[in-house]
């Protein structure tokens, strides 16, 4: 069994085929791939513009200890999807034959992006600790191009404490963000960078 796709990626796909960010100079970056059923669609939606899709996991369930409404730590879910599986192994699986795939195993406070290396669109979905949503926010923004987007998953859901830094950072980046747009049915918000002031 190869990964599923726990978010409905179609929604991202949409927004980026509507907005039109495939124009944008940049690829495709997504924090916390899980069993690669997202990342396998977006690598696939970026191939058809000569794009590639960066996934970034530390590939160990166990690092997420961030508590459910009920308690319940996510590792313990993730846990439960995997069935005994390696989360390594599955993901592999899924993107096999993606060659535009870039994956980056590590923790994401530990990456280092590629030197000039930008973004049109970002999908953060990774460790739910606030540090943890912190700096994948700034992973990506550093490096998304004008027009780009950023979105988070589990934003206004069961993990407060998620939708709590998201909104700490939309209120810090309020002059660098043009729309934020939220998607409730799939927890899902949306943050497009502002395009460059034309010169006066």
């Amino acid at each position: 069994m190869t990964g599923i796709d726990f978010v409905g990626y179609e929604v991202l796909i949409e927004f980026i085929e509507e907005r039109r960010l495939y124009e944008l100079e940049g690829d495709i970056i997504e924090i916390g791939s899980f069993m690669g059923g997202g990342t396998a669609k977006l690598a696939r939606y970026a191939a058809r513009y000569g794009k590639k899709a960066y996934a970034v996991d530390v590939f160990d369930i166990t690092r997420d200890t961030t508590p459910g409404a009920d308690g319940t730590p996510m590792c313990d879910v993730y846990q439960a999807f995997l069935e005994g599986r390696s989360q390594a192994e599955v993901y592999a699986e899924t993107i096999k034959g993606l060659d535009n795939v870039v994956t980056i195993a590590g923790d994401s406070r530990g990456v280092r992006l590629p030197e000039g290396q930008a973004f049109m669109f970002g999908f953060i979905d990774g460790n739910h600790q606030p540090e943890y949503v912190t700096n994948d926010f700034y992973l990506v923004w550093r490096c998304l191009v004008p027009g780009g987007a950023v979105a988070f998953h589990d934003y206004g859901c069961e993990l407060p404490e998620v939708t709590a830094a998201i909104d700490g950072l939309v209120e810090r980046h309020r002059d660098e963000i043009e729309n934020v747009e939220e998607i409730r049915e799939k927890h899902i918000i949306l943050l497009t960078r502002k395009r460059k002031a034309a010169r006066e």
